[in-house]
């Protein structure tokens, strides 16, 4: 078994079942061919913070090319918005440099009040 084999859970990843975290910042995720990145959106994602994991920022992918909220949106509520994540998941990589990251993803984000 190799740790990319390993799927991390929403529990494991920001410390609750839902996967409730705080949104810091939104921006495009891009396709990748023969390792370029084209023009074509495919996921967006979402940097959030998941407080009841000692503030572990991490960016989670979610499929679709319409973010849910923009940047203007999370600056004007007070440059931070609580939102779950469903189903999601990780799994760890080795980066170029050989370190060890986390890729995380989701099937969807909901903004909470």
């Amino acid at each position: 078994m190799n740790i990319s084999d390993i799927i991390l859970t929403p529990q494991q990843i920001s410390r609750n079942p839902a996967g409730t975290g705080i949104l810091l910042s939104v921006s495009d995720g891009y396709e990748y061919v023969n390792g370029r990145a084209t023009d074509n959106v495919t996921h967006i994602k979402y940097k959030a913070v998941f407080t009841d994991n000692q503030y572990e920022k991490v960016i989670v992918k979610v499929k679709g090319s319409k973010p849910i909220i923009t940047n203007e949106q999370i600056q004007q509520k007070g440059g931070s918005v609580k939102a779950a994540f469903k189903n999601l998941c990780g799994r760890f990589y080795r980066t170029n440099s050989g370190e060890y990251a986390l890729s995380a993803s989701a099937e969807s984000m909901e903004v909470q009040s």
